[in-house]
This record gives C-alpha cells, sequence and structure tokens, in this order.
C-alpha cells in the first residue's frame, strides 16, 4: 500500500492544490425543464452531467427546472482543478444554486454524490438556512465512507482510467448479470469524460472521509430518499443503510429497486424517475 500512498499524495498535488479566489468557477450544468420546483443533480464517480440522459423523457418539465452539474474534473468541469473533497463540492453546489438564484431547491446525489447530499443536508440544517427542501440519494457512499478491505482498495484505485478493469467494476456493481456490452460502453463513457487525477483525488473522498459522528449529532429532519439496488454490492446493501441513514437521518425513506444495481438510471430508467419525482412533489412546499 505504500506506493498506493504514494500516488495518492501525487494525486493531491495534481487536483488538491488551492484555488485562487479569482480562478474560481462555476461548475458546467445542462438544465432540463423551466418549472418552479428547483432541483440540482450531482453524479457519481464514473459519470458526468449526461449520467441521467435515460430518465430525462419522464421527467416533470413544467414542474421542475432540473440542474445536471458536472463536478470538477468530469465532463465539461474537467478542467476545473480543485481539491476534489466533499467539502468543495458542497460549496460548489451551494454556489452554482447562488448564481442560479435559487433560494431554496432540491438536490439529488449518486453513490459518491450521494455522500455530497449528506455533507449539504447537514451543513444546511446546521446552519438553520433550510435551503434545501429535499434531497434523493441514489445508491448512496454513507457518511462514514465505503468499507472496502485492502484488497477491494487497491483494485478501485487501479482500476483508474484502465479500461479493463474500469469493465470488471462496473460489472461487479451491476450484479455480473447484465450484457458484456454494457460494461464496455460504460468502461469507455467514463475514460472519455473524466480527468485520471481528479478521480485519484475523489477515491480518497468516498473512501476516507468519515463525517458520520456530525450526521448522529445534527440528525438533520431535511426529508431524504435513499434509492438502493438489490443487484449492488454488499457497501451498498440495504442492511447498510438501515444501520446508517436510518439511524442517523429522522426523515429518511429507504427504497430498493430490484432489477438495479448501481446504476438505476440505466438499468431502470423509467422506475427511477418515479421514485425521484414522487418524492420531490412530496415536499414541494
Amino acid at each position: 500500500m505504500n506506493q498506493q500512498h504514494s500516488t495518492l499524495a501525487d494525486a493531491h498535488a495534481v487536483c488538491g492544490c488551492a484555488i485562487p479566489r479569482a480562478r474560481i468557477a462555476t461548475l458546467a450544468h445542462e438544465s432540463h425543464g423551466t418549472g418552479p420546483e428547483k432541483v440540482m443533480v450531482l453524479h457519481s464517480w464514473m459519470g458526468d452531467a449526461r449520467s441521467f440522459d435515460a430518465i430525462k423523457p419522464y421527467l416533470d418539465p413544467d414542474i421542475f427546472t432540473y440542474v445536471f452539474a458536472g463536478l470538477r474534473g468530469y465532463g465539461k468541469s474537467r478542467d476545473l482543478p480543485g481539491t476534489c473533497t466533499v467539502e468543495e463540492v458542497s460549496a460548489d453546489a451551494i454556489r452554482l444554486a447562488d448564481q442560479l438564484g435559487w433560494d431554496r431547491f432540491h438536490i439529488v446525489g449518486h453513490s459518491m454524490s450521494g455522500m455530497v447530499v449528506q455533507r449539504l443536508i447537514i451543513d444546511d440544517w446546521n446552519r438553520g438556512a433550510r435551503r434545501i427542501k429535499s434531497a434523493v440519494a441514489i445508491t448512496p457512499v454513507t457518511a462514514d465512507g465505503f468499507p472496502a478491505d485492502e484488497p477491494t482498495r487497491q483494485f478501485l484505485w487501479n482500476l483508474i482510467h484502465d479500461s479493463n478493469l474500469t469493465e470488471q467494476g462496473i460489472a461487479g456493481l451491476t450484479g455480473q448479470r447484465l450484457l458484456p456490452r454494457w460494461p464496455q460502453q460504460m468502461a469507455r463513457y467514463n475514460l472519455d469524460t473524466s480527468q485520471a487525477e481528479a478521480m485519484r483525488a475523489y477515491y480518497r473522498m468516498w473512501i476516507e472521509t468519515d463525517f458520520s459522528a456530525e450526521a448522529a449529532a445534527a440528525k438533520p429532519a431535511t426529508p431524504i430518499r435513499v434509492i438502493g439496488g438489490r443487484q449492488d454490492l454488499p457497501g451498498f446493501s440495504e442492511g447498510k443503510y438501515r444501520e446508517t441513514f436510518a439511524a442517523w437521518y429522522p426523515n429518511a425513506d429507504l427504497q430498493f429497486i430490484t432489477d438495479a444495481g448501481h446504476f438505476p438510471m440505466y438499468e431502470t430508467p423509467v422506475y427511477l424517475a418515479t421514485l425521484i419525482e414522487s418524492h420531490l412533489h412530496a415536499h414541494r412546499n
């Protein structure tokens, strides 16, 4: 692991420098809909703002305005350097909301951005701001980080911008049950839309970050729907979410999709859109 930690340190040298105030930028983003209810959507470690394209036809554009943001190092934000921490992504999300003129909004995050969603609602609750009406966390990393043993950590580190290993990882995250072309296409998409340096820095975020004590102490009452996939890895299981989300967040609502693994936006897009919007509808005011 000495080589891994050395490489991680190198990654922070590239993607971990402080950003001068003059270079602070707003995340690139794409909008969908023109409705009065505002929704910000953040993507996973292996995606970008286009990760949710498959569900867009089923989202209500008259009630909701969705903004799909690309994190630093991904998609149209791939050239934005940064610290690639949960605090930075949270600050970027708030900065984007400010630029959009959103006083109150809903937040949706997938996988590592599910961790960001928790950081946002805890900070919002502790400040008494109440800007976030509700949250949706899709197959999220919990506030105590992803539980991985050393071989798993090494595999996840090694797969970064390695096409063959990325295919293996994506197949594992979807229960090894889908056509081979699925992980092949996803691996190509990941490599084409991300910076390896950013992925290495975000790896440390969702593996090593732990603010679970803050979550347990704050107990934010912001309504949060957790959407898990029954075909996902154990670290994203119902048992894990009941021990964490259900314990830390008084208004957590846990839902599970039988025929999805870690990527329900691709595996079961209509049902995922239904679960997202039914939650948003319930917390529109």
